[in-house]
C-alpha cells in the first residue's frame, strides 16, 4: 500500500508515516521503523509524538532500552516534548530489566516535564511492586494517587486484587472485591480473572462454581479464565474435567492458545498420558502452533520415567522436527535430564552438538553435567568438568559447590571437602541450607562427632533448620557411642524446630535404647527403664503409620 502511494507520486503526510511505524512495530520491525523516520525527515514531514513512541515501545519490548532512549534523546532534540505515555514505557522496560535506579531516573525526568502520574503509570508501578513481592508498600502509592486526584480504575484494581494474592493475602485480596463493588466499578473479564485465578491459588474454592459465578455476573469467560480453571483441574488431578472443559471452550468458540496447550501438555505429562500429550501436541501443530522449551521440558521428564536414552533422544528430535528452536535452554534441559539418569556419555554427546551449533555452555550445563558425574561416583570427571567451567570464564555459584560436597560426602572425603568450602568462601559465596545438610551429615557418618555438632551449632545460629535425614545422622551418632539421653534431646530439638521423625529415626532411637539396655551386668531397674523407652518410641512409630525395619524388631522380639 505505501509503495502504491509512492509510485502514484503522492507525498505521505504524518499519520501516513505514523501508521506505518506503528505497524512495523508490532511485528517487531523496529530497524525498519527507524528508515522510515529518517526518510519522514528527508521529505521534510515532521513526526510527531505518536511516530516516536511507536519506535521507543518497539525497543523496549525488544529489551533494546538503550536504543529506545537514543529515540527519546532524538525526539527532544526535534523540540517534540515526550508525553507520560512515552515514560511509561521506559519505566516499564526498565522495572521489567530490574534496574530500579535507571527507572526511578525516568521517573523524576517525567516529573521535571511537569508530566503527572496516571493509571497506567500507577499501574506498572504496582506490577513492579507484584514482581518483587512488595505489595506492603502498595497502600502509601494509593493513597499518593488519590490524594492527586487520580481515582483507581478497573486495571488497577485488577492488579492490587493480583499482587495481594500472589503473596498470599486472601484478606487484603478480597477486601479490593469489597471496595470494587462498594464503588459500583464494573468487574470486566481481566478484572475477573484475577480474582479467579487468586481463588482458586488458595485451594479453598471449587473451580466450577468460581467459573458460574462469573457467567452469572454477564461475563463471557474468555481463554485466560478457562487457561486458569484447566489448570486448577490438573493441579487437583482432574484430568478428565480438564479436558472436558477444553473442549466446552471450544464448543463456545474459545479457542486454545499457546498457554492452553502448555497447560494440558504439562498436565498430561505429569499424570503419565504420554499418548494424549502427543494427540494434544498435533492438535497443536494444525492450530498453527510450534512446540516451547516449556513443552519439550514436559515431554522429556515424562520420556525419562522409561529409563531409556533412545525414547528421551527421540521425543527430543521429534519435537525439534516440529519446529522447536535450539537454543541453550532446550539443550541444557536435554542435558539435565540426561545427567539425572546418570548418562553422562550420552550428555556429551548433546554437549559437543550444542557446540558445533554456536551455543556455548553455561552454569546450568556445567552443574548439570557435575550432578551427573557425581551421582555415578565419578568425583574425578566432576571436578575435571569443575576445572573446565573455571577455564571456560563461568562462575561456579553455590549449586555448584554443594553438588560437588555432595559427591566427597558420598565417598566419605570430609577432609577434601573442608578444603573446597574454604575455596567457595574465597569466591564470596556463603554456605547455606543445603551446604549445612551435606556437611553434618557428612562429618556426622565418617565419625567426626566434634566436627559435626559443631557445623550443627553454627547452621542454627545462621538460622538454618537442618532435614529429618541430618537429625538422624547425629542422632545415629550419639546412639552408638551409647549417649541415648542425648539422642532423645536431639529429638526434642528436632521435633521443635517442626521436622517430623521417619522410620529410620524411630530405628535407630528403639534400637540404640534396646542395645542399651542388654550391657551385661546393667542394673535391672535401669534395664527395664530402657527397654520401655524403646516400647514407647515403637508404639508411637506404629501409631504414626512407619513400619519397623527387620533389626528393629529383631532387637526387642
Amino acid at each position: 500500500m505505501f509503495q502504491s502511494i509512492l509510485k502514484l507520486n503522492l507525498v505521505p503526510n504524518c499519520v501516513t508515516y505514523t501508521a506505518l511505524l506503528d505497524g512495523h512495530c508490532k511485528f517487531g520491525d523496529v530497524e525498519f521503523a527507524e528508515s522510515a523516520l529518517q526518510k519522514m525527515e528527508k521529505e521534510h514531514v515532521l513526526p510527531n509524538v505518536i511516530a516516536f513512541s511507536s519506535i521507543i515501545n518497539g525497543y523496549a519490548k525488544k529489551g533494546m532500552l538503550n536504543k529506545a532512549v537514543d529515540v527519546l534523546r532524538t525526539m527532544v532534540q526535534m523540540n517534540i516534548m515526550p508525553n507520560a505515555f512515552v515514560f511509561a514505557i521506559l519505566l516499564d522496560g526498565y522495572y521489567r530489566a530490574g534496574q530500579h535506579e535507571a527507572a526511578a531516573g525516568f521517573y523524576k525526568e517525567m516529573k521535571s516535564w511537569g508530566l503527572e502520574e496516571n493509571n497506567i503509570i500507577f499501574d506498572i508501578l504496582l506490577n513492579n511492586l507484584k514482581r518483587f513481592g512488595s505489595m506492603r508498600e502498595a497502600e502509601p502509592l494509593i493513597k499518593d494517587i488519590l490524594s492527586k486526584g487520580i481515582y483507581l480504575d478497573v486495571f488497577n484494581y485488577s492488579s492490587l486484587m493480583d499482587g495481594y494474592f500472589k503473596e498470599g493475602n486472601e484478606s487484603a485480596a478480597l477486601s479490593i472485591v469489597q471496595e470494587i463493588t462498594e464503588k459500583d466499578v464494573q468487574f470486566d473479564v481481566v478484572a475477573y480473572n484475577a480474582l479467579t485465578k487468586g481463588l482458586l491459588r488458595l485451594g479453598k474454592y471449587e473451580p466450577k462454581s468460581v467459573f458460574s459465578r462469573m457467567i452469572e455476573l454477564g461475563l463471557t469467560p474468555d481463554c485466560v479464565t478457562y487457561n486458569s480453571v484447566i489448570n486448577t483441574y490438573f493441579i487437583q488431578g482432574k484430568t478428565e474435567n480438564a479436558l472436558d472443559l477444553l473442549n466446552e471452550m471450544k464448543s463456545y468458540g474459545v479457542m486454545p492458545n499457546m498457554v492452553t496447550y502448555n497447560i494440558l501438555i504439562g498436565g498430561l505429562s505429569k499424570t503419565g498420558a504420554i499418548e494424549k500429550a502427543i494427540d494434544v501436541l498435533r492438535e497443536m501443530l494444525v492450530m498453527g502452533y510450534v512446540p516451547t522449551p516449556t513443552i519439550h521440558k514436559f515431554l522429556l521428564k515424562a520420556y525419562s520415567r522409561s529409563r531409556k536414552a533412545d525414547a528421551i533422544l527421540q521425543i527430543h528430535k521429534k519435537l525439534v522436527a516440529m519446529g522447536l528452536k535450539l537454543n541453550q535452554t532446550v539443550y541444557n534441559a536435554l542435558i539435565t535430564v540426561l545427567c539425572r539418569l546418570r548418562m553422562t556419555k550420552k550428555a556429551n554427546v548433546v554437549l559437543r552438538e550444542m557446540a558445533t551449533k554456536g551455543i556455548s555452555a553455561d552454569i546450568v550445563t556445567y552443574n548439570a553435567l557435575i550432578r551427573g558425574y557425581c551421582t555415578s561416583s565419578h568425583a574425578d570427571k566432576a571436578f575435571s568438568t569443575y576445572s573446565q567451567m573455571l577455564v571456560d570464564g563461568i562462575s561456579p555459584n553455590i549449586t555448584t559447590y554443594n553438588t560437588l560436597l555432595e559427591g566427597l560426602s558420598t565417598d566419605g572425603l570430609m577432609r577434601d571437602a573442608d578444603k573446597l568450602v574454604s575455596e567457595m568462601r574465597g569466591r564470596g559465596l556463603v554456605p547455606n541450607a543445603t551446604t549445612y545438610n551435606i556437611l553434618v551429615s557428612g562429618h556426622g557418618r565418617v565419625g567426626n562427632k566434634r566436627d559435626s555438632i559443631k557445623l550443627y551449632c553454627e547452621m542454627i545460629t545462621k538460622g538454618f533448620i537442618p532435614t529429618t535425614g541430618t537429625y538422624n545422622v547425629l542422632i545415629q551418632d550419639y546412639a552408638k557411642a551409647g549417649k541415648m539421653r542425648q539422642a532423645r534431646e536431639l529429638l526434642n530439638e528436632m521435633l521443635t524446630r517442626g521436622r517430623i521423625p521417619n522410620s529410620s529415626t524411630y530405628d535407630v532411637l528403639i534400637c540404640g535404647w534396646w542395645k542399651l539396655s542388654c550391657q551385661p551386668e546393667m542394673d535391672r531397674l535401669l534395664k527395664l527403664s530402657y527397654q520401655n523407652e524403646a516400647k514407647i518410641l515403637l508404639r508411637e512409630m506404629c501409631e504414626k503409620g512407619h513400619v519397623p525395619s527387620e533389626s528393629t524388631l529383631m532387637y526387642i522380639s
